[in-house]
């Protein structure tokens, strides 16, 4: 069974110096919540995805898989009832971590970051242009995601080592899908609009 391709394939590598850049910042995010919106955000979607859906997804992806050492290939899996409930309560977080990026008013990124692959990467003001653009698009990728985690959750639950797998499979094309483009839409990625229109 070969290694999980990692959800934020292109993302980890540069959003994982996020954690250590918002840590230098005081700055609150300064995006406000509407007026009617019972929700008070205070993390951005950076930090959200740094801080509470990469932790959480490695430890779902990494559940199931195949180690090479000096003795050969050893498939990987959980075996015990609490080996199964840990993977169980991170693929909660990330399930619910998907609520939190649909949550309106959050920034994301704190006021001043840049954007941390310029040329690649689009920056935060652009992203957020993007998602403004297109809210739909945008909560159709997150649910996208969401679903994804609940086909994770499912095999979990009947403790399928191969469903598991398959369902690593698909969470990382739904962060691909939305990092295609709301992330990187000069990549080649298709426009949010044609996207949405296409679920």
């Amino acid at each position: 069974m070969k290694e999980f391709r990692h959800c934020l394939a292109a993302a980890v590598a540069l959003l994982g110096a996020a954690s250590l850049y918002a840590g230098c910042s005081t700055a609150a995010p300064t995006e406000a919540p509407p007026a009617d919106s019972p929700f008070r955000p205070v993390a951005t979607v950076r930090e959200v995805m740094n801080s509470v859906i990469d932790p959480s997804v490695d430890v779902v992806w990494n559940a199931v898989g195949s180690d090479i050492d000096h003795q050969g290939l050893k498939d990987r899996a959980p075996v015990s009832d609490e080996q199964w409930a840990e993977v169980r309560r991170h693929a909660l977080v990330v399930s619910e971590a998907a609520n939190l990026l649909l949550m309106p008013g959050r920034p994301v990124a704190r006021p001043g970051e840049p954007s941390l692959a310029p040329g690649v990467e689009a920056t935060p003001e652009e992203i957020r242009s993007l998602i403004d653009k297109n809210p739909d698009a945008w909560n159709s990728y997150v649910l996208e995601f969401q679903d994804s985690v609940k086909l994770a959750l499912a095999a979990i639950d009947k403790k399928d080592t191969q469903a598991l797998f398959d369902a690593g499979e698909h969470i990382d094309s739904a962060c691909e899908n939305c990092h295609g483009v709301f992330w990187y839409p000069n990549a080649g990625a298709a426009a949010p609009n044609a996207a949405a229109s296409a679920r």
